[in-house]
Parts: C-alpha cells; sequence; structure tokens
C-alpha cells in the first residue's frame, strides 16, 4: 500500500537556496575575509630557512678559503 503524495512540496519550511547563499555569506563571508595565520606562518618559516642555509653556505664558502 503506498501513502498519497503530501500536499506540500517536499522542500516545505526549508529556506530556499538564495536565503542559504546568504546566511553563509553574513556567517562565513567569502574565502578573502578568511584569516590568513597558517599561510602567513608558512611563509614565514620558508623565509627563515632559507636565510639561514643562504647564511651557513656563505659562512662555509669563507671558511673553505682561509
Amino acid at each position: 500500500m503506498t501513502t498519497p503524495p503530501s500536499p506540500d512540496p517536499p522542500d516545505a519550511g526549508r529556506p530556499s537556496r538564495e536565503e542559504l547563499d546568504r546566511q553563509v555569506r553574513d556567517r562565513y563571508g567569502t574565502w578573502r575575509d578568511q584569516p590568513r595565520g597558517l599561510a602567513c606562518a608558512v611563509v614565514a618559516a620558508f623565509m627563515i630557512l632559507t636565510t639561514a642555509a643562504f647564511v651557513f653556505a656563505v659562512v662555509a664558502v669563507v671558511m673553505a678559503m682561509r
């Protein structure tokens, strides 16, 4: 035995796609608004390690020339 179809559409009571998009934008903003702390930490670590390696290489070359 099957149940008769509901008079309400299946998505009755659910917000529209536009409403959901607005709620997400209000809550999270866009990807440009997200914090960039991890990316900054990765770039800073790369710069520090690269600088340290360069200094070490220069010191090694100077010590080898003595």
